[in-house]
């Protein structure tokens, strides 16, 4: 069975976790003294094979606040590991990421508060989370909530970073608690019709995202917050299709992915990052710029098919694909009828006016830009220092990337 030889992939042996624990024992040695504690996937069982994070918490009194923990905590943590490899990230405040062995360990300042919905941040439920779900999930359980991961993973929608808006771990585990196994999750996914509301617990907060799970530990949370409507169509109609065809596909993407036709003009946007910035920041600013950008090239005049963008931190790509790059530099203004109060204000305005067939007052204008490439420059908005090249796509690449932008179809789908 397929889902037998996946997890023959996925599950971590002994030695892998063997080896994970090596390097907590080094950090906790140097954590000696602090109130800290191991969570995320590896704490819950739930992690796989070459595939893991490590999350370790320190907390404090809650009295201490929030900004102790952006100040004094964060000074205290790096104090402990200046002489590793690490760099500062930031999320709702900073934290550590120290790297060893190629591997990321994240050391995380939080408040010890008394339950999930006495959270003062976001990460101060997290061990609310790891014992929710170790309390609801048996070996089997964990087992299932791996295939549910790498099954996201190879779809293309795990991660609940601004950068993806999809599933995080966590909602992964709550969907096979709520529904039991794998399987079951992709059966009661390939009927989500938005709005879903999966309740484990009784919320009484009113929710507009498509997909609702209210938090176990805090239920006026809603887990999937994160997940857009695509990524939970993406997800429902993969799980239709592996239930109607089962293939390993779904879980591991074939990469050789055979060149498409170039159709319409693409246009090729590659940026350098010349700062260091956290991927979250600067996603957030590459969603904002792809939809000026394309709002911007609606209001000129081309016609978009499809705009993506894909990369790290330190080089993105933004690839824009019109139904053609030539457009007029004039184009037909539709006015008012001719018995419009707005008429005389039309007249006064523009130039080059006639009544057509239809009694409406028409004219000739000229556009603002039109040069594509000047647009998509013009719109794109990143506070770090950076550069950009641009050029119109010709002749075949190898980057994977763009050619599954060219093909559109997911190599699960056909």
């Amino acid at each position: 069975m397929i889902e037998e030889e996946v997890l023959s992939l996925i599950k971590p042996t002994k030695e892998d976790e063997e080896r994970i624990n090596k390097i907590i024992n080094m950090i906790s040695e140097r954590l000696r003294g602090l109130d800290f504690e191991v969570q995320g996937s590896f704490r819950k069982g739930t992690w796989l094979k070459q595939d893991t994070d490590i999350d370790i918490f320190v907390f404090y009194p809650k009295e201490v606040g929030k900004e102790y923990l952006e100040k004094n905590a964060l000074k205290e943590i790096i104090e402990r590991v200046k002489d590793l490899n690490y760099i500062l990230a930031y999320a709702e405040h900073p934290y550590v990421i120290v790297y060893i062995n190629n591997m990321e360990i994240d050391l995380v300042p939080a408040l010890r508060v008394e339950s999930g919905d006495k959270a003062i941040t976001a990460v101060d439920r997290t061990p609310f989370h790891t014992k929710f779900v170790t309390s609801h999930l048996d070996e089997k359980g964990r087992d299932e909530v791996r295939l549910l991961k790498r099954f996201m993973k190879g779809i293309g929608v795990y991660g609940a970073e601004i950068k993806v808006q999809g599933f995080s771990g966590y909602a992964a585990e709550l969907l096979v608690i709520y529904y039991g196994s794998f399987r079951k999750v992709l059966e009661g996914a390939s009927k989500w019709r938005p709005q879903i509301r999966l309740e484990l617990i009784k919320s009484q907060k009113k929710f507009t995202e498509p997909l609702v799970i209210p938090d176990p530990v805090d239920p006026n949370r809603n887990v999937t917050a994160a997940v857009s409507l695509k990524n939970m169509a993406i997800f429902s109609l993969a799980a239709k299709y592996y239930l109607k065809n089962p293939s390993i596909e779904f879980f591991f993407p074939n990469r050789n992915i055979i060149y498409t036709k170039i159709k319409g003009d693409v246009l090729i946007t590659k940026i350098r990052i010349h700062e260091r910035t956290t991927e979250d920041i600067i996603w957030g600013q590459i969603k904002r710029s792809i939809t000026r950008i394309r709002n911007a090239l609606s209001q000129q005049g081309f016609k978009v098919i499809d705009i993506q963008a894909w990369g790290d931190s330190e080089e993105i790509t933004i690839a824009v694909q019109l139904e053609s790059k030539n457009i007029g530099r004039y184009y037909l203004n539709k006015g008012p009828p001719y018995y419009s109060i707005n008429v005389d204000d039309f007249i006064e305005k523009n130039e080059n006016i006639w009544i057509g067939e239809d009694g409406r007052l028409y004219s000739i204008k000229e556009r603002k830009e039109y040069n594509a490439e000047n647009i998509v420059k013009n719109n794109i908005i990143l506070k770090p220092k950076y550069s950009i090249e641009t050029y119109w796509l010709e002749k075949e690449e190898e980057d994977p990337q763009l050619i599954r932008f060219l093909r559109k179809t997911p190599s699960w789908l056909k």
